[in-house]
Order: C-alpha cells, then structure tokens, then sequence
C-alpha cells in the first residue's frame, strides 16, 4: 500500500474566530504533518460570525481546500464536509485540537487490516491548565462493547476517529443532533458497523478554549433533543432504556440553568417536563427551590 493509496480528508469546521486562529493553525499543521499518509485539509468556515482576517488568511492557504457556509452549526459543517470527501479514507478535526505524530497512519492501518470494519476509534489525551489527562483509562472494555461501555463514559473524542468513506455516509452527519455530536456519532456508527478501538492516544483534545460550545446556554438546552435522536438509532433495547432514563436529568439540568439565568417561567416549564419523564420523581424537590425563588420575588 502505497501512501497515496492513503489519502485521508481531514476535516475541521471552525467558526473563524480570532481568539482561535492560532489553535486552527496547529491543527491545521498536525494533519499537513502527518507521515505515512496523503493528507488533504478540508476548513469548512462556518457561519456569519468569522473573522474577516481569519477567513483571507485561509483562502490564501495553498495547503488546505476551503469551504465558506453562512448558516452557523457543527453538523451542517460536517455534512458539508462529508459531501466534498473524495478520498478512502475520513476524519475530522476540531479548530482547537491536533493530531499526534503517526495518528493517521496508525488508524489507516487498522483500517487495512480489517476490511470488515467501518471505522477505528482511537484514545487521546484531555488537556486543561493542568497538564495531559488520558481520556480512557487503561483497563477499559470500548473493543469488547462499544455500545454498552459509552454507558460508563464517553470514549469517543472529536478528533480520535477515522472513517472508510465507502461505509460511513453523508447521510450519517446530516441526521445529526446539533449537540451531543461525539455521543451520536459513536453509537450511530457502532450499531450500524464493526468498529476498531485503539488504546493507543492520536489526539490532544483541548478543554475550556475560547468560545467553547459546551458552556453555552444552547448546549445545556439542547440535551433534550439530542438525547432523544440518539434514542431513536437502532440501539440494543438495553441501551435505549439507560439513555432514556437520562432525559429526565437533561430536563432538570435546564430548568436549573434557566432559573439562575432568571428566566423563570421557562425554568418551570423544564421542571414539569422533568417530573413527567421515567425515573423523574428524583427531581421533586427542585420544587421548592422554584416557589422559593418565587415567593422572594413576591416579598
């Protein structure tokens, strides 16, 4: 196998914020980087929000193909992404992360040696001001049951997987939640195909940057409703059910957030769709901290 035979696309939607330029150029050199492979570099710039700066310095990049959207969203980008693939092989990226050294060829490989298998799942490294934390710990069971060890944990980084582009389609991404992306993907791709684990790291996954998604009011409210797409795949009964029973804790989570952000009507709203959920009744007592927000309101 010859390294264009491995030519993998590399995805990377970003919004092209300036506060995250620099953190989208070394992810852009870690996949240009990356030995034993052909790799292309696909920005798919996203939403009204760019950075006019960012987006000239990427259209006068030769090394990467670039792709402008107006509309804002994660999975319309990726589904852009997925649409323009025209390599054997595919990932993405996040604009805040990178790939270690040898990433790609170690998951091109694993690939190669198992034509059964739609995708490879790697392990990887969280970073915070801390230091490097690995992802999944050593003594894990992701190659045994995919399915039912994402009931433990999330083993499935941005960043960590590598897709065969004739088994994985474009309709994959634009089924997707707009939250809860890692979670979907995993499972989507897991019931539906042999998947490879890898315990061996292939991304440095970066936690709290700039503008991150997962502090916004939106991804707290939009748990819901990926929940319940995920619950609607082709899942073993088993797993349906524990991620069905979480839905209720999705509800309390926003009308919790929604009462310290004092929209109270709103937070209401969350708590009762909370109660009438299975397993719900674990919520009751948020009661009283609503008509106790309410009666100081009165006074």
């Amino acid at each position: 196998m010859t390294v264009a035979d491995r030519a993998v696309t590399i995805i990377i939607p970003t919004l092209g914020l300036r506060e995250r330029a620099a953190s989208l150029q070394a992810a852009i050199a870690s996949a240009l980087a990356q030995d034993g492979v052909c790799p292309t570099v696909l920005i798919v710039l996203n939403g009204p929000r760019r950075d006019a700066a960012v987006e000239r310095e990427l259209s006068e990049d030769r090394r990467v193909m670039l792709l402008v959207r107006e509309a804002p969203g994660l999975p319309a980008a990726l589904a852009a992404g997925r649409a323009m693939v025209k390599t054997p092989w595919f990932t993405a990226l996040d604009d805040d992360d990178f790939l270690l050294p040898g990433a790609l060829l170690l998951r091109v490989r694993a690939l190669e040696e198992r034509a059964d298998c739609a995708a490879v799942i790697t392990n990887g490294f969280r970073r915070n001001g801390s230091g490097d934390e690995l992802h999944v710990k050593a003594d894990n069971r992701v190659h045994a049951d995919p399915l039912r060890t994402m009931l433990e944990g999330n083993w499935f980084l941005p960043g960590s997987w590598l897709c065969r582009t004739e088994a994985v389609g474009l309709h994959v991404f634009e089924e997707m939640p707009s939250y809860l992306e890692c979670t979907y993907l995993a499972l989507r791709i897991a019931a539906e195909h042999p998947v490879i684990w890898r315990d061996t790291p292939t991304v440095v996954y970066s936690v709290g940057s700039p503008e991150a998604e997962s502090l916004s009011r939106a991804y707290v409210l939009g748990q819901v409703a990926g929940l319940r797409r995920i619950i609607a795949l082709n899942l073993p009964d088993d797993v349906r059910r524990a991620l069905r029973s979480r839905i209720a804790g999705a509800y309390h989570a926003a009308a919790d957030h929604e009462l310290v952000a004092g929209a109270r009507l709103a937070a209401w709203r969350w708590h009762v769709a909370s109660l009438m959920q299975p397993s719900g009744w674990r919520y009751l007592p948020f009661t009283r901290h609503l008509l106790r927000d309410a009666l100081r309101r009165r006074s």
